[in-house]
């Protein structure tokens, strides 16, 4: 269970520790901020007291600081990882073998202008601020208009980054959802989720269970760190992936520090699953390899409607909602459910992007990832936005 043990423990001895929490002003805010963050009446069921979650030889409870600590560390080693041995020694190889190029387009000469009208209205501005900003650089419009279409095809993706980046995913994909599987086969609760309140909150964490919550806590922060830097994406495509990761690390944290590790083990291993067909069916289409493509889009459709659709709510939700006792209405549990509900609408959301992929596979025979559709349907709002203002003009 939650602890509220810190690091200091390592700097400070114990008596300075004491003078600190209650002799300096820090210290006794610090105190009664902690008290009243870890109320026992707000994270665990009735009756019990933190002083009743001590470890003993063969029960060891989730410490906070570990999902607080170690995932941010690991995340930095992944992210190393990526950029020394998984890109130069496995991703690069496979993108020339597939004769993927790394060249980008040239950019267009440089103009302070120009760049800062691409940055507000993108390559289709207003009549008036082009004709402005080409009057400015010295330039006619037809120029100006050329200037700034090169702009936007140096600004995007490129299909070797694309295909570099999905690697990388697909490479953590496949890993979590190997060692989720290696872990999760030997758990009870596996094979009867009945069995997953059983006795809680005195529930024992295993070292592998340990190290399946950091390897995968540790991969969806160096994800939020990759959004962040990631370019030729819309500012509303990589916020909605940033939610999505940073909702997922609250969800893990806070399944670790309520120890409900065995509901959190299975949403993590349902969420996983349906991953790593997708990744592999969009790597294989940037190689330009059609052949297996459309098989292994049918993977990732049945894999996604079983795990995401069916698995989550009616297994896993029904467990988490409605088979808990009246002992378990706490504020922690509460808490609990809006999330999972939460992760629900974030998967509906999804699956009814996914739902218009399929659509247009069918339709027009080419398959896209919901992430690249998104992108697109966002630019081409801002384009066809830009297009009526010019008409109107």
């Amino acid at each position: 269970m939650a602890t509220m043990k810190s690091y200091v423990d390592v700097f400070l001895s114990p008596s300075m520790q004491h003078y600190i929490s209650n002799n300096t002003l820090i210290g006794i805010l610090w105190n009664k901020a902690s008290a009243a963050f870890w109320h026992p009446a707000f994270w665990l069921p009735s009756g019990l007291q933190w002083e009743d979650l001590v470890d003993r030889e063969d029960l060891h409870y989730p410490k906070i600081h570990d999902v607080c600590v170690y995932p941010l560390f690991l995340g930095v080693l992944l992210l190393l990882a990526k950029n020394f041995i998984i890109v130069p020694f496995l991703l690069e190889p496979l993108a020339q073998l597939a004769g993927i190029s790394n060249k980008r387009p040239r950019p267009p000469v440089p103009c302070h202008v120009m760049e800062e009208v691409f940055r507000r209205h993108g390559h289709n501005p207003p009549k008036k601020q082009l004709m402005e900003a080409s009057d400015a650089c010295g330039m006619s419009t037809r120029n100006a208009e050329r200037w700034l279409r090169r702009r936007r095809i140096v600004s995007q993706t490129t299909t070797y980054e694309k295909f570099i980046d999905c690697g990388f995913n697909l490479v953590c994909h496949t890993t979590l959802t190997v060692l989720g599987m290696v872990v999760m086969f030997s758990k009870p609760w596996t094979w009867d989720i009945s069995v997953t309140w059983a006795d809680y909150p005195h529930h024992h964490v295993d070292d592998d269970m340990w190290w399946y919550y950091m390897c995968a806590l540790s991969y969806f922060w160096a994800s939020t760190f990759l959004q962040v830097h990631s370019s030729g994406r819309s500012t509303f495509d990589k916020v909605q992936m940033m939610l999505h990761h940073l909702f997922t690390v609250l969800l893990m944290v806070f399944s670790w520090a309520c120890n409900f590790i065995r509901s959190g083990s299975l949403v993590l291993l349902v969420h996983e699953v349906s991953d790593v067909p997708l990744l592999s069916a969009k790597m294989l289409t940037y190689a330009g390899i059609k052949g297996p493509t459309d098989a292994i889009f049918v993977v990732f459709i049945l894999s996604w409607a079983v795990t995401r659709c069916y698995l989550y709510p009616f297994w896993i939700m029904k467990e988490v909602l409605i088979q808990t006792g009246e002992g378990f209405q706490t504020p922690a549990f509460r808490l609990q459910y809006g999330l999972v509900c939460g992760l629900l609408a974030i998967d509906l959301v999804w699956t009814f992007l996914i739902g218009r992929v399929v659509v247009r596979k069918v339709t027009a025979g080419s398959l896209q990832d919901v992430r690249s559709e998104a992108e697109d349907m966002t630019t081409d709002m801002t384009d066809s936005e830009a297009k009526g203002k010019k008409k109107a003009e």
